[in-house]
């Protein structure tokens, strides 16, 4: 196998800051709204039905797709949140080692220990995984014996996915919180994040501001400060 470029020190560091447990948490933040989003225009659009003699009738509106793919996108880069987190040498000497590449989200959840109810959250990681790299971001599979039908998102599994980003976002609030290190001088510092996070933590209060940079940040739960 050859060997991937050497990179300088600095350009480590770079790498390292740009790929730290904070960017996975803020890239799965953004994947997740836009699911939420469009699941609550579910119906709103259009509506597409299958009939079929030899079949049951099923129907899909046109946003079921592109909230299945957010959703997986979203679950992935949460995990990966916690797997840099616990193992940071798996983004040193600039760039994303094997353990990290992977899109099998069932599989990458059993690399880390800090997964909350990762056990109890196999099945609703399975059916986002099932589609990831056929139906979910193309009309087809690869070939012809990994064809997978688009299947319609049950309201029992939004309401898992829910949850299980919920749980992740309380979690990685409290990880990040309390610091990271990683590899070539990154890190070194803690995160404070108020309001929601993947669902979890808190909204912020009606008229809440952020501290200025260089000041201790304001608890938001206990906004407006007293004079």
């Amino acid at each position: 196998m050859a060997k991937g470029p050497k990179f300088t020190e600095a350009e480590c560091k770079a790498f390292a800051e740009a790929a730290n447990p904070q960017q996975w948490v803020l890239t799965a933040d953004s994947l997740h709204e836009q699911a939420v989003s469009l699941h609550r225009r579910r119906w709103e659009g259009g509506k597409l039905t299958r009939r079929s003699r030899n079949e049951p009738t099923v129907s899909w509106d046109n946003t079921n797709k592109a909230t299945f793919l957010l959703c997986a996108l979203a679950l992935e880069n949460a995990i990966k949140a916690f797997l840099v987190y616990e193992h940071p040498t798996w983004i040193s000497d600039g760039y994303l080692h094997p353990e990290i590449c992977s899109h099998k989200l069932v599989s990458l959840i059993e690399l880390s220990s800090l997964i909350p109810y990762a056990k109890r959250d196999r099945a609703v990681l399975a059916a986002f995984e099932e589609g990831n790299e056929s139906w979910m971001r193309y009309p087809c599979g690869r070939r012809a014996n990994d064809v997978e039908p688009e299947k319609a998102m049950p309201e029992k599994l939004w309401t898992g996915y829910t949850r299980v980003m919920s749980g992740y976002g309380n979690k990685l609030m409290r990880l990040l919180g309390a610091g990271w290190v990683g590899p070539h001088g990154s890190g070194g510092g803690r995160w404070d994040m108020v309001g929601e996070w993947l669902g979890g933590g808190t909204p912020l209060p009606r008229g809440y501001q952020p501290p200025a940079l260089g000041r201790e940040p304001i608890d938001p739960m206990r906004w407006p400060p007293r004079r």
